[in-house]
């Protein structure tokens, strides 16, 4: 939802960034592994309560999230190697950094199993719906407009870094959007799986 409105202001920024990282000869897929050790990086952080120099990294993570996609179509160097990478490597930094929130506050280890199973189910209806519903936007996949995305996985988490006393309410609250925006999803996919069935 947030990248819905946010993205279009914020996006000749990052087209501009784009642009001379291009230049200077980076590809999508090195800036998806900056991505991924940032991330990995920042969930060893946490951990080890280390969390001003855990929220640089995260801020990293997700901004080289955003700038290798920019780069592949600015290059019109998308690959469906590279969107699967950089799918994967999202998913896994998102469960390193809960891990590491568990590490550094267990006491809230049943919030972050609701949250896990979430995103569970919101990616398996979204790669599910990527494979039946044909592509027609600049995105690698089709994607189901929805309320929740990476930015708001960044600011969450962003949220629980700065104020980890309210840990349990910000990722509860998050947990039911993606649980929401997957109901959404399946209903979607069950309709269109009902209509051509026959």
């Amino acid at each position: 939802m947030m990248e819905t409105y946010l993205r279009p202001k914020i996006q000749p920024v990052f087209n501009s960034i784009a642009k001379l990282c291009i230049h200077h000869g980076f590809t999508p897929n090195a800036i998806t592994y900056c991505s991924f050790v940032s991330g990995m990086a920042s969930a060893l952080l946490i951990a080890f309560n280390l969390f001003i120099p855990a929220l640089i990294f995260l801020l990293l993570s997700g901004t080289a999230d955003i700038m290798d996609g920019t780069i592949a179509r600015l290059s019109n160097s998308s690959t469906k190697a590279g969107a699967f990478i950089d799918l994967i490597s999202d998913r896994l930094v998102e469960g390193m950094i809960i891990i590491g929130f568990s590490i550094a506050y267990p006491q809230h280890n049943f919030v972050y199993i609701l949250f896990l199973v979430a995103v569970l189910f919101h990616f398996a209806t979204f790669a599910i719906a990527g494979s039946l519903f044909k592509n027609t936007g600049e995105k690698s996949m089709f994607y189901i407009p929805s309320i929740v995305s990476r930015a708001e996985a960044f600011v969450t988490f962003s949220g629980i870094i700065l104020f980890p006393s309210y840990l349990a309410l910000q990722l509860s609250v998050f947990t039911f959007l993606v649980f929401f925006a997957a109901i959404n999803q399946f209903l979607q996919v069950f309709n269109y799986a009902i209509l051509n069935d026959h």
